[in-house]
């Protein structure tokens, strides 16, 4: 295929017309031709037509005659001198041409750039280490929360353990409370009953380790406190069925009765909802009242404690009933 260039170049003709007939010889059209090597037709008919001054110049021609030439299949390096010749360029230094590319070479490894076009240069392994000491200290800090919150439950749990053993021998003397009486005899000690007759609801919360070790005395005592001796007609006639619906928005401590069972003790978490279905008396207990929403009826009852907060709520078929907010 080259001898059929040179034989062109003996016949007189320039060199863009040397270059256009062995393209039409071959049955190649200036389409094909730009298909192939993706420079514009525009530029392929200046180089047939010797019109250098509408092309890039420099080594963007020299690219454009050699792709035109592997294409339709004629010598290249043939082609190549034509242009020159043609466009008065003089030939490239073969060694300045080797230097550069050495040059090109050692920018590409001082750079660190490989086949996949990756920078090798780009500090990896210092971003991972940070992203890690990053990931840890938000670790870190997260458990250091939960420890807190911990030890504030501790601190918690024991004063209201002092505070219940402070009340429990005073409590033995009020003897003018029928109501109080009654509920020292059935849960043997005064924890759940403040000296009033009211429920104390300040009871130890359950441990932390969510076992079923629920406020059984704050439950009973709010119970006996809102349902003294006597008042079983009026419970009786409040026997329609009606629902409390309990929904975790964080990790809270809950005990559920439904008509005297105990349904639910022990810690609750998102996406958690317990539905209780009841037709007497509902008794709720949180540790953690500004965590957990709760409505009757589908309607919502508004919580006043807030986090870490305890609240004993009682409910029969007409709501919620009185004097159940966290002291």
């Amino acid at each position: 295929m080259g001898k059929s260039f040179e034989q062109s170049e003996t016949q007189g003709t320039g060199f863009g017309e040397r270059l256009r007939r062995e393209r039409e010889m071959r049955g190649i059209s200036l389409d094909d031709v730009a298909a192939a090597t993706k420079i514009g037709t525009r530029l392929l008919r200046a180089l047939e037509e010797e019109q250098f001054d509408r092309l890039p110049g420099g080594i963007f021609n020299k690219g454009y005659v050699r792709a035109y030439a592997r294409h339709v299949g004629i010598d290249e390096e043939q082609a190549l001198a034509d242009y020159l010749k043609a466009a008065k360029e003089t030939p490239p230094d073969v060694n300045l041409i080797a230097h550069q590319n050495a040059s090109a070479r050692d920018v590409d490894v001082w750079q660190g750039t490989g086949a996949g076009g990756r920078r090798a240069g780009f500090p990896l392994i210092p971003v991972l280490v940070l992203v890690v000491v990053i990931v840890g200290a938000v670790g870190g800090w997260k458990l250091y929360q939960e420890r807190q919150g911990e030890r504030r439950q501790s601190v918690a749990v024991k004063n209201a353990q002092d505070m219940v053993a402070g009340q429990s021998g005073t409590a033995q003397t009020v003897g003018s409370n029928a109501s109080a009486n009654s509920a020292l005899g059935q849960t043997g000690s005064a924890p759940g009953i403040s000296p009033s007759g009211d429920a104390d609801i300040s009871q130890v919360p359950p441990n932390s380790t969510g076992s079923a070790n629920a406020p059984v005395h704050t439950v009973q005592a709010a119970e006996s406190s809102l349902h003294p001796a006597g008042s079983g007609t009026a419970e009786a006639a409040s026997t329609a069925p009606f629902e409390v619906t309990v929904r975790a928005k964080d990790r809270a401590w809950v005990s559920i009765s439904s008509d005297g069972k105990v349904l639910v003790r022990g810690v609750i978490k998102p996406p958690e909802v317990k539905t209780i279905h009841a037709t007497t008396k509902v008794v709720f207990w949180t540790g953690n009242a500004g965590e957990v929403e709760i409505s009757f009826n589908g309607k919502n009852v508004p919580l006043t404690g807030g986090e870490n907060g305890e609240q004993v709520l009682v409910f029969n078929s007409h709501g919620l009933l009185p004097h159940t907010a966290t002291q």
